[in-house]
């Protein structure tokens, strides 16, 4: 641990022109306080600890939280990584008994330090999280660690299988590892994680999307909160979700050819990203609004940008054809199909779904994601839907998620396991 303690220190010394910028900002300055003491105190009972990185995997662990808060007498405290992931969760989680905290850093006095505030009775990483001194203080403690939702991209598999000899000792700290699907048990395997430890549990993003459509709001309010003119807007709704840059360049060139039939919402994955947005959208004289700078928006004739996290599943909602953003960079690898689908829209998008490749393939098999390659395949298929039967797409898309669902049902039984002296609220 000592050893991590000081290549970190090393890291930061020689990368300290890059960050040290940072450290004039107050906002900056609180997230490191709070990133190497979070200000709670420590409980009388075990917490459930979840960690979660950005706004995508908080989102993700919203059912189980439920779940978990239902079944045990516990606090749950959830860290998160990115500073849109803690806002995101802070918004999200404030009406329920969830403490939302800042990851800590990865120092063995600072996980340290976590560990007692927290007093965690189980440690549960979503996804693929690992911190060295993080897991080696956890287990020092006999705390059981748990990693859900587990997934593992090609680069970063290439990764941890070239660092094996290093990474082995950690990995194999975490008692269980719940997995998404059989080709994520058959690499996870492969780096020598024994196989009786690895379980395929599915995708918690199914059941949180299923989840989810029981709290939208009614369309004609979507609609109000975006600002959108009600009586003018009578043409299909194309939804950019999540966009990149990648994305954007496939479609904003075509927009104003897509004008008499179709109304454009962009929803950017980073919001840091508005200005370079509007700046191709001048390129291509593409008239624009901004919904946080807007009175009511005319998107018949205006683009809107969405600049504000955590409505896109109600955006969602009043599209008639999503474009899914990421899916044009094999290193982004696409984003949330779940969310889409399980709502019935018509998915469009390019060929690098690897973040979601189950899911991903059976949408295409089944007619729901149709997959191009530019603006000239984009513009003819969006300008020639007679042919599609929406009525189809929407069956095949909700029926392909549906299939998914019981995630949360199998990491809840596995967390059972692991915790047999948290008294249950229920028999």
């Amino acid at each position: 641990m000592v050893l991590f303690d000081f290549l970190y220190l090393v890291v930061i010394i020689l990368s300290l022109p890059l960050w040290l910028k940072f450290l004039f900002k107050k906002e900056y300055r609180l997230i490191l306080k709070h990133r190497l003491s979070p200000g709670i105190n420590p409980g009388n009972k075990k917490r459930i600890w979840i960690h979660a990185v950005s706004v995508g995997e908080v989102k993700s662990v919203g059912s189980l939280i439920e779940q978990l808060l239902e079944t045990y007498d516990r606090d749950v405290v959830l860290s998160v990584t990115t500073p849109s992931g803690f806002e995101f969760a802070k918004k999200e989680y404030k009406d329920i008994n969830v403490t939302v905290i800042n990851a800590p850093l990865d120092f063995s006095f600072t996980v340290k330090t976590f560990l007692k505030k927290v007093n965690p009775g189980i440690l549960i990483l979503n996804e693929l999280e690992i911190w060295p001194n993080w897991i080696l203080k956890t287990k020092k403690e006999n705390i059981p660690i748990l990693l859900i939702n587990g997934r593992i991209s090609e680069r970063a598999f290439k990764r941890y299988k070239f660092f094996s000899f290093f990474m082995k000792r950690f990995v194999n700290l975490i008692d269980l590892f719940l997995v998404q699907a059989s080709v994520y048990k058959e690499k996870f395997a492969q780096l020598d994680i024994p196989v009786e430890r690895i379980i395929v549990c599915g995708n918690i993003k199914a059941d949180t999307a299923f989840a989810a459509t029981g709290s939208l709001p009614a369309e004609r309010e979507i609609r109000r909160y975006l600002k959108i003119n009600q009586i003018r807007n009578k043409k299909k709704i194309l939804t950019l979700s999540s966009t990149h840059l990648s994305d954007e360049r496939v479609v904003i060139p075509i927009i104003n050819k897509l004008r008499e039939t179709y109304s454009v919402i962009i929803v950017p994955r980073h919001l840091n990203r508005i200005a370079e947005i509007e700046g191709l959208l001048v390129k291509h004289e593409v008239t624009f609004a901004r919904w946080s700078q807007a009175g009511l928006i005319d998107i018949e004739n205006k683009t809107l940008i969405f600049d504000k996290m955590g409505c896109l599943f109600n955006i969602l909602k009043i599209s008639d054809i999503v474009l899914m953003g990421g899916t044009f960079d094999k290193k982004i690898g696409g984003h949330n199909l779940y969310e889409p689908a399980v709502l019935g829209k018509l998915i469009v998008g390019g060929p690098c779904y690897n973040n979601f490749p189950d899911i991903g393939r059976e949408l295409e098999k089944r007619g729901v994601y149709k997959l191009i390659t530019g603006p000239d395949q984009l513009m003819e298929l969006l300008l020639n839907t007679e042919t599609i039967d929406f009525e189809r797409v929407k069956t095949q898309a909700v029926e392909a998620v549906s299939k998914r669902r019981g995630a949360v049902d199998c990491i809840l039984k596995e967390i059972h396991t692991m915790i047999p002296s948290f008294t249950a609220s229920i028999d």
